[in-house]
């Protein structure tokens, strides 16, 4: 994984400048007249467009596209639209094996990080979080919220290992 990195990208900082115009995510199922989506449960999408948005990288979030690629079959009109929370990442493109769909209706997209949703458990996990929020605290002087603890499912092993070891995966430090 580094050496993909390493040969053709960079490793950007924190307080890097970069603008983001198209935002991918990963969805489990997808409603095409609200863009209401079901992603994988853990909810790494709505913070990496937490953090896009609360640097300034995404400086327009209503305008910047969000795109999911999915199965015909897990395209359902039953997800309420009243039903998302406050950091629930809608999409507006939808892409399907035989279709493309612009959602019409797209509900409102969030802005910025929600710190009183983030577990100290699941703060942990992501190294980008842990130095924002210090950031955030040391010049504001304030002590952001955060949610109650939680026991975290199990990191994913790949050869034995944990993967990710806290760069941003989501998976524990080794």
């Amino acid at each position: 994984q580094r050496r993909v990195h390493g040969q053709h990208g960079r490793a950007l900082r924190l307080e890097d400048s970069y603008g983001v115009d198209l935002v991918v995510v990963g969805s489990t199922a997808v409603c095409p007249t609200t863009g209401a989506r079901i992603g994988k449960g853990e909810g790494f999408a709505e913070l990496e467009w937490g953090i896009l948005t609360l640097m300034g990288n995404i400086s327009d979030p209503e305008n910047t596209l969000v795109v999911t690629t999915v199965h015909d079959a897990q395209i359902v009109d039953d997800i309420p639209a009243n039903e998302l929370t406050s950091h629930d990442v809608p999409v507006d493109v939808i892409v399907t094996p035989t279709r493309v769909i612009w959602v019409a209706q797209r509900v409102a997209k969030p802005s910025g990080v929600k710190w009183e949703l983030l577990s100290p458990q699941k703060l942990s996990q992501i190294r980008v979080l842990q130095q924002l929020k210090a950031r955030i605290e040391k010049h504001s002087g304030i002590l952001l919220p955060e949610a109650a603890s939680e026991t975290l499912p199990p990191t994913a092993e790949r050869n034995g290992r944990n993967w990710g070891r806290g760069y941003g995966c989501g998976h524990k430090r080794v």
